[in-house]
């Protein structure tokens, strides 16, 4: 625990931050003579869809798209729906009172499956039986296992049951950072190939029914007409998903760099998908304040990225928001919003970069970088996770620690991992980083896992022991069972979700074996998605005890030798990897946040969660703080900040908090600067459970 000295010199060093605040307030007002956008206007909208990279404003947009809708149609119904496993509408709508006409709901997809399964348990037991040659315990024991993303789908399959009842004339869906809601919604052809599996359990009743009735003819049941009706609401989720008339995708982005290289991917696959999507909102566009360096230098960037976004999207309407100077939360502010939206072209706000400073503004390079750097973790450590809301810096953060701990590390050799399904690292170091091992420097490589093709290798090694097993079967038995081999093949589909960013993590479990790497510094996924990963070795567990039991008790029958070494190497490095990451001497997880409310509310159920799963966080990084300055527009904002950081301070006292503040922009050639400013040196071998306890 840190002593009270240090929470004094803490406290101190805000009130001393606290005395340059400007105490006057700015309001941005921007003039309403343009027409709103489509997705607020378009007739015959049943699904509004907000998305992009963590941290962008989906979850604002949403909420004010959800007020505006419901305010100019009094009588008509709305309903806001959150999709993010880390949701943050009720964060945003701060307690506001919402009108008559709008409802929200926050999706629990475990709840969900939940009401699932209770609703279709039966009709589930009895197409299995009817299918395999399993018995009812282990249709019982596969059923309440995880399929892969079953649980998500759940929530789109409810979204699609309140579309179909037509209570509400419209849906808007906060959304899950980019990389999870592509997931999503690609689940709808995974719940399809699901479907198929049952299909085929009752394909063989219906050829035995077929073959011993007298009629020779089959009579649809209840089994049938569930699968029907499955089946229909999936071909439903799809005809509305692509409709332009129905459906629409709303990307929003920054005008940054990284932002805008994760749209245009998402943008790419939405196409893949036939998604319909015509707006991109632009958000937190600054004014010019040229009186301001570094207000100069991020207009000058913003406008590069103007330009860059009018080229990239030349097929979409790309609309702007500004920059508001207070956190934009409550009813009240909310339904305010859409009055500063203007088309993008008509931002008129190029500063030039070479105004000179007045000499009351201390130069941009001068501002300092980083207040109470971290301790540099312990040269015992093997697993460092950079974790945090999306858009909060978490790459930035660990590519930057990566190159500091290159170079203070000598003769060490350091793993930079990406197990975001967003990756970022290339866009974050202007290389192209992949699958394979990219050597960046001395001591430092980095890589960009592949969850997917590492679970396809898994099932392919399933597939072809499982088909010479039914080919040596057919053989001996002079019979065709290929229905029983299909069903017992899809069995790999009952694993959970996230075996595939699992296994991807073996490859870490393995090289870290090897001894090839001292240091693994893993860039992870938003908060919500890396909570289900930390909790993940316990699933696996769970699933490969079920799947073990099934091989043993069948095992003269089916003999897969390969895949049951698989499994077993799977268990041995699931607990592996579970054990580093709960020793405090070897692991800890470096919390990133921004000094936002939401941030605030979201980091502090990551940090009691990391508790929960006995996982260190000794360091907190509060990012993007506005450094102090004789700018309004940043003195503004400051005011905001400096309460929030007290906060942090108060509700977490047990993490280091380093202040990261906001700079002209984080380019490649800028990562080992900031990594200089995050830390500051200690004795390589003092254990990281002893680096809480000072300042």
């Amino acid at each position: 625990m840190k002593s009270g000295s240090a929470r004094k010199v803490q406290r101190t060093r805000l009130k001393r931050l606290s005395r340059w605040m400007n105490q006057r307030t700015m309001t941005v007002t921007i003039s309403t003579a343009h027409p709103l956008p489509g997705f607020l206007g378009d007739e015959g909208l049943r699904l509004l869809l907000f998305g992009g990279k963590g941290g962008v404003g989906k979850t604002t947009c949403a909420a004010a798209a959800a007020l505006d809708l419901a305010a100019k149609h009094p009588a008509a119904s709305y309903l806001l729906v959150s999709t993010d496993p880390a949701h943050s509408l009720l964060d945003c709508l701060a307690g506001g009172a919402l009108g008559q006409n709008l409802t929200l709901r926050e999706i629990d997809p475990q709840d969900s499956l939940a009401r699932f399964r209770a609703r279709h348990q039966q009709h589930l037991r009895t197409i299995a039986l009817r299918g395999t040659f399993l018995d009812e315990a282990d249709i019982s024991q596969l059923l309440d296992l995880s399929m892969p993303g079953l649980d998500e789908m759940m929530a789109l399959l409810e979204i699609v049951a309140w579309v179909k009842e037509d209570r509400y004339a419209c849906i808007v869906v906060d959304t899950a950072p980019a990389g999870h809601t592509l997931r999503l919604l690609g689940l709808p052809e995974l719940m399809r190939k699901w479907l198929l599996v049952l299909d085929t359990m009752l394909a063989k009743h219906r050829f035995m029914v077929k073959l011993f009735s007298k009629t020779k003819t089959y009579r649809k049941d209840a089994a049938d007409l569930y699968l029907e009706e499955m089946a229909a609401d999936l071909r439903y989720l799809w005809t509305l998903l692509q409709s332009p008339a129905q459906c629409r995708f709303v990307p929003v982005l920054l005008a940054e760099r990284l932002s805008v290289y994760v749209t245009r991917r998402m943008v790419a696959e939405l196409a893949s998908l036939q998604i319909p999507v015509r707006e991109l909102v632009v958000n937190r566009l600054l004014a010019s304040q040229p009186e301001c360096p570094l207000c100069t230098a991020r207009v000058a960037t913003q406008t590069a990225l103007i330009a860059d976004i009018q080229q990239t999207f030349p097929g979409h309407a790309p609309w702007g928001l500004p920059l508001c100077l207070e956190e934009t939360q409550g009813t009240q502010r909310l339904s305010a919003l859409w009055a500063q939206l203007r088309p993008l072209g008509t931002w008129q706000q190029l500063a030039p970069a070479s105004a000179p400073a007045p000499a009351s503004a201390p130069a941009l390079g001068s501002l300092a970088a980083v207040d109470n750097p971290a301790y540099l973790p312990s040269s015992l450590m093997r697993l460092l996770l950079f974790a945090g809301k999306g858009g909060v810096g978490k790459t930035t953060l660990a590519c930057a620690s990566a190159l500091r701990l290159a170079q203070e590390w000598q003769g060490k050799e350091i793993l930079l991992v990406s197990i975001d399904p967003a990756h970022s690292l290339s866009a974050c170091l202007n290389r192209q980083i992949g699958p394979d091992a990219v050597r960046l420097s001395r001591g430092l490589s980095a890589i960009e896992l592949d969850p997917e093709a590492e679970y396809a290798r898994l099932k392919q090694l399933y597939a072809d022991e499982v088909a010479g097993v039914f080919e040596r079967l057919s053989a001996q038995a002079h019979i065709h069972i290929e229905f029983d081999q299909e069903v017992i093949e899809r069995l790999m589909d009952t694993a959970p979700p996230g075996l595939d960013e699992m296994l991807a993590i073996t490859r870490v479990v393995e090289l870290l074996d090897q001894g090839r790497y001292d240091l693994f510094i893993l860039d992870t996924a938003p908060t919500g998605h890396l909570l289900r990963f930390l909790e993940m070795p316990e699933l696996i567990e769970a699933w490969l005890k079920t799947f073990f039991g099934l091989f043993l008790k069948y095992r003269q029958v089916f003999r897969l030798p390969k895949m049951t070494q698989a499994m077993v190497e799977l268990s041995k490095k699931v607990k592996q990897f579970r054990r580093v990451l709960t020793d405090p001497e070897r692991a800890a997880l470096m919390a990133v946040t921004i000094p936002t409310e939401m941030a605030y509310e979201e980091t502090s159920d990551l940090v009691a969660a990391c508790e929960r799963l006995r996982v260190a966080v000794p360091v907190l990084f509060v990012n993007m703080v506005t450094p102090e300055a004789c700018c309004p527009t940043c003195s503004a904002l400051r005011r905001g900040e400096l309460l929030l950081l007290q906060r942090y301070q108060d509700a977490l006292p047990e993490q280091s908090l380093s202040i990261v503040y906001r700079q002209e922009s984080v380019e490649s050639e800028r990562l080992g600067s900031l990594g200089r400013s995050l830390y500051k040196g200690i004795n390589s071998t003092q254990p990281v459970q002893h680096l809480v306890e000072h300042d």
